[in-house]
């Protein structure tokens, strides 16, 4: 590098801060050492930082569009798939009861069911079409990823802020004047001058908001000044410059919550980034929670479809064993037309009820929110509509050449709960009450950082220099010898302070956080009383949900007594009232559905009773594990 031209400038501020000026410009004569010198110091920062190069230089600095003309043919061409897209097969339509007796079922436990739809859970769904309709609130298994990993406010991101940063820079400079005055050009009244700057630092800051850097500066300078020892000169000089907050901006506290550089109601320090990603969490485990929810609903919904197929399409067979009986005797002159047309159109109605109880329509099913937080049953859509709607939550194909077909039957065991226990309980688990109690540790934190801005901004800035002067840079004679000898050693030192009058930024900021924590800790309040009267609803419902189950069995078999005396007398040739006949097929069939209803009813209730104390994931993998027991069978 010996020969090779450049001069350094450094501007004081009133403080001894020296900030480095370097001037652009080179001799045409020197651009090979600059080359080098640049390169060396690229080749040594990618070094020391441990950087590594990548194949896409080509792509994102360079000229080569290849990659982004394709993605912007397909973007102006409407987005289509860039391969063929699977399609399921044609959805079946069970029509009549030989093609339900005859088809080929999947027997499935509740425990079984949640172990497929959680394996093929990486979206979260539900039954709202979420998925379309606003897939950016839906969660995945990439949430927490997502969070740790925003390059704005995860918390990579905020520690990132400590990280050391290593600066190089090279400048060149060719000057060529005529002064009207010897002064102005060091004793020659044309002046020529070639100059290079260069320089290299590391700056580190650390976490009480202290900003450390070591500087090292070269700078050659060759002109024509009369007055020079060298005609050309070599300086080297090292810097150590050290900048310590006193006040605002300092302290561990403060830079932890806002991160150095943190501003009035701008606060993004390692544990604001925490108590974020720790809310993510919280939700994705809400999601989670709400999922495996609307699975076992969409279970159940299931379980009671098939059940109450199977009491229409007994009320079916009855009633065509009656129309066809009346209708023999009509043929014999025994039994009028009138009533051998009641029977038939008890048939056909049966007929009609077991066509929608196996098929189903596209009404309102049991999922989150409905009525109540873990949902309320709405599931009277049919056999093949429920089972439709699980294999969709559970990420089956939407057909297959079998049918979903529950085989556990809800418990009938009467639930006693621990109020005070179960009250607790919930107000410690609710992930919405976790979420919101981060949140407000969130703004107290805020509130401590928003209080260093009532304080001035007063700064210490120390700096301590070496200096080397010589024709060369390296050598026996050099300006690197000579710094190495320490004869010249400079130091400055001084305070920087920044006082606003009033504070009003400062005192606004924290007003503003005591009145975000006052919010948050109401909308905790009121949260805490929301979860405890939902809590309180479905504990009744699971009461009346029990009662139900035993009025309803009680209806049930005593519906089927009286049908059966009916069927008795009838085949003992005593005179039957047909329309009572006909009314007590129909008050079977409606006690048999309703029995069910009330079971499944209470499935869901004592399901809901652990979702509203925050324990249903923690309920569902205890099953899920235990569960050794097999299922009953539909």
């Amino acid at each position: 590098m010996a020969g090779s031209p450049v001069h350094y400038y450094c501007d004081r501020n009133a403080f001894g801060r020296v900030a480095p000026r370097l001037i652009l410009g080179a001799s045409f004569g020197y651009w090979t050492s600059v080359v080098l010198a640049t390169a060396s110091i690229a080749v040594l920062s990618l070094i020391a930082t441990g950087c590594r190069s990548h194949g896409n230089l080509q792509e994102t600095i360079g000229n080569r569009t290849d990659h982004v003309d394709r993605i912007m043919r397909i973007v102006d061409s409407g987005a289509p798939p860039e391969a063929s897209p699977t399609v399921s097969a044609a959805p079946m339509t069970l029509r009549n009861a030989a093609d339900f007796e005859n088809f080929e079922y999947w027997d499935l436990s509740l425990a079984e069911t949640i172990e497929v739809a959680l394996s093929n859970a990486e979206v979260l769904r539900d039954l709202g079409a979420t998925v379309l309709r606003a897939p950016r609130m839906l969660a995945t298994d990439q949430m927490q990823g997502l969070a740790e990993t925003d390059p704005q406010f995860g918390m990579e991101a905020a520690l990132s802020a400590f990280d050391a940063q290593f600066t190089a820079l090279g400048k060149f400079q060719n000057n060529d004047r005529k002064f009207n005055n010897r002064f102005f050009g060091g004793g020659a009244n044309a002046f020529q001058q070639d100059t290079h700057d260069y320089l290299a630092q590391i700056t580190k800051r650390s976490a009480t908001g202290a900003e450390f850097a070591v500087r090292s500066v070269v700078d050659y300078d060759a002109n024509n000044a009369t007055g020079n020892l060298f005609p050309s000169a070599w300086q080297s000089q090292i810097h150590l410059e050290a900048r310590q907050p006193l006040m605002q901006g300092g302290g561990a506290t403060f830079n932890r919550i806002a991160g150095p550089g943190g501003r009035p109601g701008v606060y993004n320090g390692v544990l604001i980034a925490k108590v974020n990603t720790d809310i993510t969490g919280a939700q994705f485990r809400q999601g989670a929670r709400d999922y495996v929810s609307n699975v076992i609903n969409a279970y159940w919904d299931l379980y009671f479809a098939y059940r109450d197929l199977n009491a229409k399409r007994d009320a079916l067979e009855r009633s065509r064993v009656t129309w066809r009986s009346y209708e023999a005797q009509k043929s014999s002159n025994r039994m009028s037309a009138a009533a051998e047309a009641l029977a038939r159109e008890q048939y056909h109605r049966f007929e009609s009820e077991f066509q929608d109880a196996l098929t189903g329509k596209l009404i309102q099913r049991t999922q989150v929110n409905n009525s109540s937080s873990g949902g309320s049953f709405a599931g009277l859509g049919g056999v093949q509509a429920a089972e439709r709607r699980l294999r969709l939550l559970v990420g089956l194909p939407i057909n297959d050449s079998r049918l979903l077909r529950p085989n556990d039957d809800p418990s009938v065991a009467p639930l006693v709960f621990d109020w005070d226990a179960i009250a607790i309980q919930a107000v410690k688990m609710r992930d919405e009450l976790q979420q919101q109690r981060l949140v407000v540790k969130r703004k107290e934190l805020e509130l401590l950082a928003a209080r260093n801005f009532l304080m001035p901004q007063l700064d210490l800035v120390s700096i301590y220099r070496i200096r080397g002067l010589d024709q060369q840079l390296a050598g026996s004679n050099s300006a690197m010898r000579e710094l190495g000898t320490l004869d010249f050693q400079e130091y400055e030192a001084g305070i920087e302070l920044v006082l606003p009058i009033g504070f009003r930024q400062g005192h606004a900021a924290v007003r503003n956080a005591q009145i975000q924590i006052a919010r948050e800790k109401a909308i905790l309040v009121e949260q805490e009383r929301q979860i405890l009267h939902d809590l309180a609803a479905v504990v009744a419902e699971c009461d009346r949900a029990r009662t139900q189950v035993e009025t309803n069995l009680n209806r049930y078999l005593a519906a089927r007594d009286a049908l059966d005396a009916l069927e008795a007398n009838r085949e003992a040739g005593l005179p039957v009232n047909l329309e009572q006949l006909l009314d007590a097929q129909r008050r079977v069939s409606e006690s048999e559905s309703r029995y069910y209803l009330s079971l499944t009813e209470y499935a869901l209730a004592t399901k809901n009773v652990q979702y509203e104390k925050g324990t249903l994931l923690q309920h569902v993998y205890l099953a899920t594990v235990d569960d050794e027991t097999p299922g009953n069978g539909i």
